[in-house]
């Protein structure tokens, strides 16, 4: 585990300093506030961004296990998927049993900015710790930088998976907290269910991709 860690700390890197911020901001501002504060940064191309930017976990999650599935072989994508729905599992049980009173910003804030009406955006008002969402971006890139070759590459999708994080607040579908929870239980999920199921020993069938690409 300690090997898996530092071949892949510029994803864990990015991790931290996105959970620094958050924990900083909440320290000094508290929950309510930091809310607030992050709020009356908005425009039409911050409202245009985020609100694409948050949809892709909702759907291209299951197009990156795709290309994994052609491109690196079933192995990968197996466990891709397994750790997949473990995170989303995990999130969605939180929510449900343990946390189901956690009301999202517009239940509990009247002044807030929300995203203009044009944009069909549904505002949740419930069920809302942690972010299910950010638990599955960190999932999704966190995975890709642990199959991928080019390590350097993780910084990239740890900026990226943040981003989407922070598409939750700016959306005020989230309080920061959630999304600080969402984005260590990807993290830390990913690293151990990775760890654990890249030690099954699958055919040579698995370890082939569908597709080879030509060098």
């Amino acid at each position: 585990m300690i090997d898996l860690i530092k071949k892949n700390f510029s994803f864990i890197s990015i991790y931290l300093v996105f959970a620094l911020a958050v924990v900083l901001l909440i320290g000094t501002k508290g929950k309510i506030n930091a809310q607030l504060f992050a709020n009356q940064f908005h425009s039409s191309f911050f409202d245009f961004t985020f609100f694409w930017s948050t949809k892709i976990v909702e759907w291209f999650s299951f197009l990156v296990i795709l290309g994994i599935l052609l491109f690196k072989g079933a192995k990968f994508a197996i466990n891709g998927l397994l750790i997949y729905a473990i995170t989303a599992v995990t999130t969605f049980s939180l929510k449900r049993l343990l946390f189901f009173h956690e009301l999202r910003p517009t239940s509990v804030l009247n002044e807030l900015r929300l995203l203009p009406p044009e944009f069909g955006l549904s505002q949740l008002t419930s069920h809302s710790f942690p972010s299910g969402h950010t638990t599955a971006a960190f999932t999704l890139f966190c995975f890709i930088t642990l199959i991928s070759s080019n390590k350097k590459l993780g910084y990239i999708y740890g900026i990226i998976a943040a981003f989407i994080a922070y598409s939750r607040v700016y959306l005020s579908q989230h309080f920061f907290q959630d999304i600080l929870a969402g984005a260590t239980i990807g993290t830390i999920a990913t690293f151990v269910f990775y760890f654990v199921l890249n030690k099954i020993k699958y055919g040579e069938w698995a370890l082939k991709p569908l597709v080879k690409l030509k060098k």
